[in-house]
């Protein structure tokens, strides 16, 4: 009876009975057919008819074995997060005589892993694989192995991942791709996890035990190497970048450059390191296999393992080779690397890419070459972020007596390129390079020619000044004139914080030229073409201060929010630097790039 039915469900105490009608005129239109039941019960639940659908499972229960229906009810709710639910209506499927199948187990296997309840998880999954395990009439195979392996790499156990894992076989559970990347995911993760929230273990044990993780890596990936050369396993970029980042992890740089070997190992791409120390080395170019390989997508048999294919390479492996080439004290690598696998490979890098080389010429103070990559990437890609690191390696590369003239075309490159306006951010930094890069002027007054360097070294901070000029001008009036006021506090809030992006460049151009001014760089008579932009620039700054209390009530008031003016520029504006970021502050010193302070010249640069 339908009644009967209603009451013996978990869900139901009563169906509605706009819901009983609508099943039964569903029922009319349905006949035996698992596979058409199982069709309908899925598309009700697509549109979250799960009342109708549940309840039409069930009556076709009593004559039919519809596995396939029920499978989807508990999909439905593990994706809804449901998870007492869906185990529930597991549990009540068997009640009813109907035998799950092996798409039923891998369906919960994998609902559970996307669970936001990592550690239950784990627990209903292990439980249920072991009742999987003691079934006679069905067996786990490879796929409900990596299913609960997945789940207990999510939750970070690696303790019942490696459990688990040991259930594989040579037969029906034989390890496959994803159960070796799985793995090493999963180790990965659990260290990573432990090595920033196990405060109660002191630092340099979880260091020690992120290394034993990384040996026992190895140790994995020794099998499958074995398995790969037998023709038993066949490998992939995911698994290959899975282990790379695992040696990632090692303390000591050999281990890092352990990345590039293996690479080699699998993918055929020569450790373009070892290659720069072989004066024998072949050049990679002449490999006409692996020429455009990324475009074809044909791999390239293993010369030395007949059985093996290599890897073929994509952008993940270039973002890999990136990475491991900045992370490793070699970032000069990386150009050859982006070189060969963009050039000869055929890879088209995306907006990763880019921003990892970009930062890996950054990290080899590469300025001249981030010119080059900025001026080639594509017009979708463009965007502030780029500009600010390419400026930022300027300021690192500040001994390169040519360092200005890339910044110069970093900054043409960003009006040309970027639009409506260029990013404040690398405007400033565009301002700190001028700064900072007194490599070759220090040197000249070493040698006795003080007076000259000085000079130069502040009509290169007023070149870079009236460059910005321009620049400062279009950004203030978009933020303070051309932008209409939001009608949402939201909004005003974003205006009003770029609108102090504006401001914070203003006080570092006023206070670079007091700075010029103060410590006499340059004659009066020079510096008078500056003074109205000075004071222009200084007027700006009091309006902005003059309500800042009403825009920020609760900013405590200091002696920051003082008047200045030309008489007392200099020591005002410090003042205001202080309460400025560490980036923004001139006199802040970061690595090797300081502000010199020409008036103690010969003491430290300190």
């Amino acid at each position: 009876m339908p009644g009967d039915v209603c009451n013996a469900s978990i869900y139901y105490d009563g169906a509605d009975r706009l819901v009983q009608r609508a099943v039964r005129k569903q029922l009319d239109g349905l006949d035996d057919d698992p596979w058409k039941i199982g069709q309908h019960v899925e598309n009700q639940l697509a549109r979250d008819l799960f009342d109708e659908a549940l309840l039409l499972t069930q009556k076709v229960s009593k004559d039919v074995q519809v596995a396939v229906a029920w499978n989807h009810l508990i999909g439905y709710q593990l994706e809804k997060q449901q998870l007492r639910r869906a185990l529930k209506l597991f549990n009540e499927m068997k009640k009813r005589g109907q035998f799950p199948n092996m798409w039923t187990y891998t369906v919960i296997f994998r609902g559970l892993a996307k669970s936001e309840h990592p550690r239950t998880a784990v627990t209903e999954a292990i439980k249920h694989y072991n009742l999987l395990m003691a079934d006679k009439r069905i067996q786990p195979n490879t796929v409900h192995l990596n299913a609960v392996l997945n789940v207990c790499a999510k939750a970070g156990d690696v303790d019942s991942m490696f459990l688990i894992a040991d259930t594989a076989n040579e037969s029906t559970r034989s390890p496959d791709v994803f159960t070796y990347t799985t793995i090493l995911n999963g180790l990965r993760k659990h260290h990573l996890d432990d090595l920033k929230g196990r405060e109660d273990i002191p630092r340099q044990q979880r260091l020690a035990n992120l290394q034993q993780a990384v040996d026992r890596s190895r140790g994995l990936w020794t099998e499958v190497m074995e398995r790969w050369k037998q023709g038993r396993l066949t490998i992939d970029e995911k698994l290959v970048c899975a282990m790379a980042r695992m040696l990632l992890l090692a303390q000591k740089r050999e281990g890092k450059l352990e990345v590039l070997d293996l690479v080699q190992q699998t993918m055929n791409i020569p450790n373009l390191t070892k290659m720069a120390r072989q004066s024998d080395r072949e050049d990679p170019y002449q490999d006409h296999e692996m020429h455009d390989i990324a475009v074809t997508g044909t791999p390239k048999r293993a010369v030395q393992h007949a059985s093996a294919s290599y890897v073929v390479p994509s952008r993940n492996t270039l973002a890999l080779l990136l990475t491991t080439a900045s992370v490793s004290g070699t970032p000069a690598v990386a150009i050859k690397y982006w070189n060969l696998l963009v050039r000869h490979y055929g890879i088209v890098p995306d907006f990763d890419n880019w921003l990892r080389l970009l930062g890996a010429l950054k990290v080899a103070k590469a300025s001249n070459r981030a010119v080059s990559a900025v001026a080639l990437l594509p017009a979708e890609y463009v965007e502030p972020r780029v500009f600010s690191i390419a400026m930022e390696t300027c300021v690192r590369d500040n001994i390169n007596e040519n360092v200005m003239e890339n910044a110069n075309s970093v900054l043409n490159l960003m009006v040309e390129r970027l639009s409506p306006v260029p990013d404040l951010l690398t405007l400033r930094l565009y301002l700190r390079v001028a700064l900072v890069s007194h490599f070759q002027f220090r040197g000249r007054a070493t040698h006795g020619d003080a007076a000259a360097a000085k000079r130069e070294y502040g009509i290169q901070i007023i070149t870079a000044l009236e460059r910005l000029w321009q620049h400062y001008k279009t950004v203030h009036y978009h933020y303070f004139k051309a932008s209409p006021m939001s009608g949402t506090a939201k909004g005003r809030a974003i205006l009003y914080n770029d609108q102090r992006e504006v401001i914070a460049l203003a006080r570092l151009m006023f206070s670079a030229f007091n700075k010029v001014r103060d410590e006499q760089m340059m004659d009066q008579q020079e510096l008078h073409r500056f003074k109205h932009i000075g004071a222009k620039i200084n007027r700006e700054i009091q309006a902005f201060y003059s309500n800042r209390e009403e825009l920020e009530p609760k900013l405590r008031r200091s002696s920051n929010h003082a008047q200045f003016d030309s008489g007392h520029g200099h020591t005002a504006i410090s003042n205001m630097c202080q309460d400025l970021p560490a980036k923004e502050n001139i006199n802040h010193r970061a690595g090797a790039d300081f502000v010199w302070d020409t008036t103690k010249f010969g003491k430290s640069k300190n």
